[in-house]
């Protein structure tokens, strides 16, 4: 074959290879046929970001928030949208107030918020309500006049308790005794007015007299060891009661009476029903309590910050009432916390 012919034979070839190429890469970027639709593959959609409601426990170690804390993780598990962060006050003002800095720093979407004292939480009420955030009290209340900056509050009226405690206890002793009275913390709200509610019990049976008071700083120990002190002083054998702010100090007293000896001659009671304390009544350690609902406070709180991050209206106040519980009907109080 001569040279030309050759060379045009080559030139016919990639002629055709090239043609071939060109239909296959026009099949595939064609236009779909009438009715079809062009196959595309969507980028998946971000996750919608969770609200975030901050709570703020007085002190995790304290008995009673604890239950509190409880009911708030139970009410809590019906939100998996909303993250809960809770932290731990340690009954210190200036914990606290870190604590508030960090979740307005953090701008979360509600402060759900248990005061370790009163009359420290103005400057940090003040500071959550400037910064715009909805803050929800629970169980203890703070100053009067800054009340009204709370967006809500669950808890029940502190005085109440004092009221129902110092009847309760005018009823048991037939109207006259010689007491001790161990309170919680000074300045605490709830120290302050249990302390008022049992005086103003105390009005209509004037032989119901408080001979020495005393702070157990809402703590077993702490109340037990304030017991043995006064067991081992001039007191002792003057006294036929002892009146506690709550159910930890009464169980310490009612230890330190017993390791002494006296119990079978001096009657205790405290505030709160909690399990501890009714198994004690059942056992007629301590003659009786009166509860507060901590489980039902802390459900509350939680519910009421949802509604709110969720633009429902919501009531100022949420009021859970107090109930004076005796020996006979401690199992019924029991049964709550199964």
């Amino acid at each position: 074959m001569s040279n030309k012919k050759l060379l045009a034979l080559v030139l016919v070839i990639a002629l055709g290879v090239a043609m071939l190429a060109g239909c296959a890469q026009t099949a595939t970027t064609a236009a779909p046929a009438a009715g079809e639709t062009e196959a595309t593959t969507a980028a998946p959609a971000a996750p919608a970001e969770k609200k975030v409601v901050g709570v703020m426990i007085g002190d995790m170690s304290a008995q009673f928030h604890a239950y509190i804390m409880d009911g708030m993780k139970k009410e809590a598990e019906k939100y998996p949208d909303v993250e809960f962060v809770y932290v731990d006050g340690k009954f210190d003002p200036n914990v606290q107030m870190g604590q508030a800095e960090n979740f307005i720093a953090e701008a979360v979407d509600a402060i759900v918020y248990i005061p370790g004292d009163a009359a420290a939480a103005k400057n940090l009420v003040d500071k959550v309500s400037t910064a715009g955030i909805p803050l929800i009290g629970v169980n203890t209340e703070v100053l009067p006049e800054d009340m009204d900056k709370l967006t809500s509050y669950a808890g029940s009226v502190t005085i109440e308790s004092g009221i129902l405690l110092g009847e309760a206890f005018a009823k048991v002793m037939g109207g006259k005794a010689n007491m001790i009275e161990l309170q919680g913390f000074y300045g605490h709200e709830p120290q302050i007015m249990r302390h008022e509610g049992i005086l103003e019990a105390f009005k209509s049976f004037p032989d119901m007299k408080i001979l020495k008071e005393d702070s157990g700083e809402w703590n077993r120990d702490k109340a037990m060891q304030k017991m043995e002190n006064i067991i081992n002083s001039d007191l002792n054998g003057k006294f036929d009661a002892v009146i506690c702010h709550n159910d930890e100090m009464a169980i310490g007293a009612m230890k330190a009476l017993e390791a002494a000896g006296m119990l079978d001659k001096v009657k205790v009671a405290g505030i709160d029903a909690t399990p501890e304390a009714l198994k004690y009544m059942k056992e007629g350690k301590i003659a009786f309590t009166v509860f507060q609902d901590a489980r039902g406070q802390g459900a509350k709180g939680i519910e009421i910050a949802v509604k709110v991050i969720n633009g429902e209206t919501v009531e100022k106040r949420y009021t859970i009432p107090y109930v004076t519980v005796m020996p006979e009907e401690a199992d019924k109080y029991l049964a709550l916390y199964e």
